[in-house]
C-alpha cells in the first residue's frame, strides 16, 4: 500500500509520540509498503531515504504548524497519489483534505480533559474546540490507543464508538535488556518528559521525602527526560527537599543510557496524573524490572496484575506502594513473573497490521447497529461463518429506511434485528442517516450487488421465498449465469400449512446449504428465520427481501447511471407506484424526521425480546 505518514510534531525524538512515530515507520518499511512523510523542516533530517513533504521553516512554531495543517497543506496533498492517509499524532495536529483520501487519525491521549491546567488557554481551546471538529469532519477512523483513550474520544470529542479502533501500541525489544534486569543498583527510575502538573514528578519527590531515611540512604530516585512546561519548578523541589541527596534529574537520557537504568534499577515507578498508554511501562516490564504505577487512565489498565498500583494524588499511598515493593521479595517476584508475561501481549506489528488493514467499524440508526465496511468485507465475515462449525446457523439480515421505520415502532421486529449476527446497510437512506448521526457507512452493501459474489464464494445455495415459481426462474437465471454456482434447491414462500412448511424445512435439512436465502419480506423473513432457528441445518440464513424478483427477471433493476447516482428508489416507484408509494413517499420523509427527532434514542423503541 501507499501511505502518506503525517509525522508533525516530530519534537526532535525528544518525546513518546517521536518514539511511536519511529517504530510505525520502521515497522511499516519492514512490511513493504511506500512511505511518503509529512515532516517539519527541523525534522527531515531524522528521516533520511524517504519522499517527504517538507512544511516551512515557519512551522517550526506549533502555531503556525497547526494553521499550516488545517488550511494550506491540503493543496500539498493529490488524494490519487495514495492510499491511506495516517496522522500520526492526531492529539496534536490534524490534517484538512479534499476527503477522497481514506484517514486514520491517531489518538495518543487527551489528557487536557483530566487535567485543567495541563497547558494554556489557547492550547486548551485548540485541543477541546478546533481539533475535534477537524477530527470529525475529516477521519474515516479514530484510533485510540488504549480503552482509556478510546473512550475519551468518544465522550469528550462526541465521536461515534462505531468510527474508534481500539488499537495498543508494541513495543521495540531491540533496545531492551529483555528478561535480564540485575537490580544492581540501587535505583527507582522514572523516565518522562518534565512537565508540571501532568507527569506527577511534585508528588513523586513528596512521596519520595516520606519514606523512611533506611530507604533513602540506600536507593536515590533518578528522574530522567528532556524540561518541558514548568519543569524548573520540579528543579527547584528536588534541589529543596531535605532528601535532595537521593534525588537526581539527569535530563535527557540516551538509548544506551535507557538500556542500563532497565538493567540495573530496583524499581520503575510511574506516577503520572494521565496516560494515553504509557510505553515506558511495558518496556521496563520487558526487562524484568518491578513496575508500581498510577491507577488511573490506560496506566491501570495496561498494567493489570503486573504492576501495584497507587494513588497518583496520594503521596502517602505512593510512598506506601514504593516501600512495600522494594523490601518485599515474594511481591517482587509476583509482579515481575507478571510483568514478562504481560510485555508479550504487545507488539508494533499487531499494531501497525490494523493500520493497514481495512477498518469494519458500525453504524447506529435509532439504536438499530449496522456493519460499516465493504462489499468485500461482508463477504469475508459471510464466508467466515459459512465456513465455521457453529451449531446453530448465524444469521445476517439487510436493513434499509422502510426496515428502520418499522425497528423504530415494532419492538418486536427490533429485537430480532438485535439478535442478528451480522445486519448490513443497504439504501441511500441509512447512508443520509448515519452521515448525519456521525456514523458514516463506507458503502451500501445491498442483496442485490452481493448474490452474484455468493454465487461464485463456492458456497452451496438454497433459495426459500418469493411468489409460486420465482424462485425457481431465479435459480434458472443464476445457474445459467454462473455455472460453477451450486443452488442445492429452493421453494416459494406461501406455505398452504404446517406441514408444507416442514416439508420445505426438511428439504433444506436434507441438502444441507451452506447459506440459505430467506425472500420472505421484513419483518416475516426475520420472524420465520428465528423461529426455526434451531431446526434448521445450514451455516448462514440471510434475510434478502425482494431478491429472488430481480434475481428472476420478474422485476427489472435500475440503469447503471441510476444507481450510481442513487436514484434507485426512484425507478421502482416507477415500476410499482401502488405498492411503494407509502413506503417511500411518506415512509423516506417521515425516516428522515424521526432521525432528527430522535437520533439514537427512539421514542417508541423498547426492549422485548419474542419467543423464539
Amino acid at each position: 500500500m501507499k501511505f502518506l505518514l503525517c509525522c508533525v510534531p516530530y519534537d526532535k525524538g525528544h518525546s513518546g509520540i517521536s518514539v511511536y512515530i519511529n517504530n510505525v515507520i520502521a515497522e511499516l518499511k519492514k512490511q513493504g509498503h511506500e512511505l511518503t512523510l509529512i515532516v517539519e523542516e527541523q525534522a527531515q533530517g531524522f528521516f533520511p531515504g524517504f519522499d517527504k513533504i517538507v512544511l516551512p521553516k515557519c512551522c517550526n512554531r506549533a502555531t503556525v504548524s497547526s494553521l499550516y495543517c488545517f488550511f494550506v497543506l491540503r493543496f500539498k496533498i493529490k488524494a490519487r497519489d495514495y492510499d491511506r492517509l495516517v496522522i500520526l499524532a492526531a492529539n496534536r495536529r490534524m490534517i484538512a483534505h479534499s476527503g477522497r483520501l481514506e484517514t486514520f487519525a491517531v489518538v495518543h491521549d487527551l489528557s487536557q480533559y483530566h487535567i485543567p491546567v495541563k497547558y494554556d488557554l489557547f492550547r486548551m481551546c485548540y485541543v477541546k474546540m478546533i481539533l475535534p471538529s477537524f477530527a470529525r469532519a475529516y477521519a474515516n477512523v479514530l484510533v485510540g490507543i488504549s480503552q482509556s483513550t478510546e473512550n475519551d474520544i468518544a465522550l469528550y470529542w462526541k465521536v461515534h464508538p462505531g468510527r474508534i479502533m481500539l488499537n495498543y501500541n508494541g513495543i521495540d525489544r531491540s533496545h531492551l535488556p529483555l528478561d535480564a534486569n540485575d537490580a544492581a543498583e540501587k535505583v527507582v527510575f522514572y523516565v518522562s518528559r518534565i512537565e508540571v502538573p501532568g507527569k506527577n514528578h511534585r508528588n513523586l519527590i513528596q512521596a519520595w521525602e516520606l519514606l523512611p531515611d533506611s530507604i533513602t540512604d540506600e536507593y536515590k530516585l533518578v528522574m530522567a527526560g528532556s524540561d518541558w512546561s514548568g519543569a524548573e519548578q520540579i528543579h527547584q523541589q528536588a534541589a529543596e527537599s531535605p532528601k535532595k541527596d537521593s534525588i537526581e534529574l539527569p535530563g535527557f537520557i540516551t538509548a544506551e543510557q535507557l538500556y542500563n537504568y532497565y538493567k540495573h534499577s530496583v524499581l520503575y515507578v510511574f506516577p503520572s496524573f494521565f496516560e494515553g498508554f504509557g510505553l515506558s511501562l511495558i518496556e521496563a516490564m520487558a526487562s524484568g524490572l518491578v513496575c508500581a504505577c498510577s491507577n488511573n487512565s490506560s496506566l491501570g489498565e495496561i498494567a493489570g496484575d503486573a504492576a501495584a498500583l497507587f494513588d497518583p494524588a496520594d503521596p502517602a499511598d505512593m510512598a506506601e506502594v514504593i516501600e512495600r515493593t522494594l523490601i518485599d521479595q515474594n511481591l517482587r517476584s509476583e509482579l515481575r513473573a507478571h510483568g514478562l508475561k504481560r510485555e508479550k501481549e504487545f507488539s508494533w506489528e499487531r499494531h501497525v497490521h490494523k493500520l493497514t488493514a481495512e477498518w469494519f467499524g458500525y453504524g447506529e440508526v435509532f439504536g438499530c447497529r449496522f456493519a460499516s465496511c465493504t462489499m468485500k468485507q461482508a463477504l469475508e465475515k459471510i464466508d467466515e461463518m459459512a465456513s465455521g462449525t457453529q451449531k446453530h446457523p448465524n444469521v445476517c439480515a439487510f436493513i434499509n429506511a422502510d426496515c428502520l421505520n418499522q425497528y423504530y415502532t415494532n419492538p418486536e421486529y427490533a429485537a430480532l434485528l438485535d439478535r442478528c449476527d451480522l445486519v448490513l446497510p443497504d439504501g441511500v437512506g441509512v447512508e443520509i442517516a448515519a452521515r448525519l448521526l456521525g456514523c458514516p457507512v463506507r458503502e451500501n452493501v445491498n442483496g442485490t450487488d452481493m448474490l452474484p459474489h455468493l454465487c461464485r464464494s463456492g458456497h452451496s445455495l438454497y433459495l426459500l421465498g418469493a411468489a409460486p415459481g420465482v424462485a425457481d426462474k431465479a435459480r434458472a437465471n443464476l445457474e445459467r449465469d454462473f455455472p460453477d454456482t451450486r443452488i442445492l434447491g429452493c421453494s416459494h414462500g406461501y406455505f398452504a400449512d404446517a406441514a408444507a412448511e416442514a416439508a420445505v424445512i426438511a428439504d433444506i435439512n436434507r441438502v444441507k446449504p451452506d447459506i440459505l436465502l430467506v425472500a420472505l419480506g421484513v419483518p416475516r423473513q426475520e420472524k420465520w428465520i428465528f423461529a426455526h432457528r434451531d431446526e434448521l441445518c445450514c451455516k448462514v440464513a440471510i434475510g434478502v427481501g425482494g431478491l429472488f424478483d430481480f434475481a428472476s427477471g420478474r422485476i427489472p433493476r435500475a440503469p447503471r447511471w441510476m444507481l450510481k447516482m442513487k436514484i434507485e428508489w426512484t425507478y421502482r416507484l416507477y415500476n410499482e407506484p401502488r405498492r411503494l408509494f407509502k413506503r417511500y413517499i411518506i415512509g423516506n420523509p417521515l425516516f428522515l424526521w424521526r432521525v432528527f427527532l430522535n437520533g439514537n434514542t427512539p421514542k417508541y423503541r423498547k426492549n422485548v425480546i419474542p419467543e423464539a
